[in-house]
């Protein structure tokens, strides 16, 4: 169409085009927001390996420094979102507002993952469709619906790497976008690094070729970008000195960074690195599995049918996108292989969320072949029954649709087909994935307050009954409320000489300048002495179990 007619339909069509984006992402991420909100943790949580909550929550009301790298930008955040929802919720539990600010971020992911799946799919009739059906499926996928629901670093991580897509994409002539993602991806989560080489392959080898001015000068120009992005990251981390340094240091302190030593050793890890390529050469077939078995209980084996299909279809009509998804999945699975914890999985959201795009692809790909072959299938039933198509005239052409009344029949269905699965697969896994009746955390800490006693030292090592009592003593202030001077001490940090530093500051007539929590002990034996669990390198009969603790009995 040419002339003054079409000038006046254009404009229209890009209109309606919007229109529908907008109100597709909107609706995506209404549906996640109300899914995450319904399915959230209550208060405080162990579910889905969110221990690390009570931890988070105690340094963002302490102005503390939570574990390794110490999650700056986290922190201000939750501390800026409790603020805010204090205003908004009073006297609601400080727990459930820190998994509100995890449903609000998740959701924003939905809705980024959207429009970046729009821009993917532009090309194909109805993209808004798809792009929604993409982002529906990124919402209900059990790894990221998980980590919307608890106080965690994971939710922020799976916004700003869909951010990262979106800036990278459909931002393309506006590299400020990518520079600011990339300093506060990297700034966020140290992970967030091995998701660059993928960035780089598309702006050297892509975006450069592309763009305005000879590709070499471009190149030096991301270079530049690159590194600014990581100076710009290594500022945000200014915030941990100054926590640490303050006149009244948090009692939640890791590293106690007030000085190069500690900073060092809280940034860069130290104290995980054992961790990595520290699982048996024996279990590296088994992590294989569970690695393939991650992405393949996202949507189920179809679904990841679904997604190879999109993949293959990169591989054969934009090569360069293929490249693209194999360099941003091989660092991180690899990493997450290799990592040995039980949680390492979670390290894997970049790569579901890149497969969610592969799936969205994967549909419209369904869609072509299924309208180009139904024809012919057709044809083959009519011939088989004896009728050929080419001498019945009228009455029997009717029986084949036409080309564009067939792609969208076609579209109609494997979308609704698309949708009922995922709604089937929310419904399914609704009771598995849910926070909101766990309570374990909660009773844990409502029982140990409940059988302390006054001057009580309570001992703690594992990440959960840690956690949960530094929430209680610094966070919501219960259990310190009740018993102001119980001393919380962990026999697992107390191996650190930092560690060691920060309890004799904050109790110097329990913990004087002892080296271990035997010396501990034994000058504090007139005190009530409990450990939050019992401990296998412990004589068993120095321990009674009072309620969920034990109380030391004495040598």
């Amino acid at each position: 169409m040419s002339g003054p007619l079409a000038a006046m339909t254009q404009p229209n069509t890009l209109s309606t085009s919007l229109w529908h984006r907008r109100l597709t992402m909107t609706a995506a991420t209404g549906f996640a927001f109300f899914l995450y909100f319904l399915t959230a943790a209550p208060g405080l949580t162990w579910a889905h390996h969110g221990a690390d909550g009570g931890e988070l929550l105690a340094a963002a009301v302490t102005n503390g420094v939570p574990h390794p790298p110490g999650y700056p930008l986290y922190i201000v955040l939750l501390q800026g979102w409790l603020w805010l929802t204090g205003i908004l919720f009073p006297n609601t539990d400080i727990a459930w507002r820190g998994s509100l600010l995890s449903v609000v971020c998740a959701a924003g992911s939905v809705g980024v993952t959207v429009r970046v799946a729009a821009y993917f799919l532009r090309k194909s009739e109805r993209s808004w469709l798809w792009a929604g059906l993409t982002g529906v499926a990124w919402s209900v996928a059990p790894l990221p619906w998980s980590q919307a629901l608890i106080t965690e670093v994971y939710a922020l991580h799976m916004l700003f790497v869909a951010l990262l897509g979106w800036a990278l994409f459909v931002k393309r002539r506006q590299d400020y976008w990518l520079l600011l993602v990339m300093a506060l991806g990297i700034a966020h989560h140290l992970t967030f690094v091995l998701l660059l080489p993928a960035v780089l392959y598309e702006c050297w080898f892509v975006r450069a070729v592309r763009g305005n001015g000879p590709p070499q000068r471009q190149r030096w120009r991301y270079l530049m970008l690159f590194a600014a992005a990581g100076v710009l990251a290594a500022l945000l981390h200014i915030r941990t000195p100054l926590a640490a340094m303050a006149p009244v240091p948090s009692p939640v302190n890791w590293g106690y960074p007030d000085n190069w030593d500690g900073f060092w050793w809280l940034v860069s890890g130290k104290a995980y690195r054992s961790y990595l390529f520290g699982a048996p050469s024996s279990t590296l077939l088994a992590r294989v599995a569970a690695w393939a078995s991650t992405l393949t209980t996202q949507l189920t084996p179809v679904g990841l049918a679904v997604m190879l299909i999109g993949l293959a279809n990169w591989d054969r009509q934009q090569p360069h996108l293929r490249n693209f998804s194999l360099l941003w999945l091989t660092p991180i699975s690899i990493y997450a292989i290799n990592y040995y914890t039980r949680d390492s999985e979670i390290y894997l959201l970049p790569v579901v969320w890149l497969s969610m795009l592969w799936f969205g692809v994967g549909l419209i790909t369904l869609v072509a072949w299924l309208a180009a072959e139904w024809p012919l299938w057709q044809q083959q039933w009519l011939a088989r029954q004896g009728r050929n198509p080419a001498t019945n005239g009228n009455a029997l052409a009717g029986r084949i649709p036409s080309s564009p009344r067939l792609n969208s029949q076609m579209t109609n269905g494997i979308a609704l087909i698309a949708l009922v699965g995922l709604l089937a697969l929310t419904g399914w896994r609704w009771a598995t994935i849910s926070a909101r009746s766990d309570f374990r955390a909660a009773y844990f800490l409502r029982e140990t307050i409940a059988v302390l006693e006054p001057h009580s030292i309570l001992i703690s090592s594992a990440d959960s009954e840690t956690f949960a009592l530094w929430y209680g003593a610094w966070g919501s202030g219960e259990l310190l409320e009740r018993y102001p001077d119980t001393v919380l001490l962990n026999y697992a940090l107390f191996q650190f000489p930092w560690y060691r530093r920060l309890v004799a500051a904050q109790y110097p007539m329990v913990v004087g300048d002892s080296s271990s929590v035997e010396e501990i002990l034994a000058r504090n034996a007139d005190r009530p002495i409990f450990f939050s669990e019992a401990l296998p390198y412990w004589p068993a009969e120095q321990m009674e179990a009072v309620g969920p603790i034990w109380r030391y009995l004495g040598p």
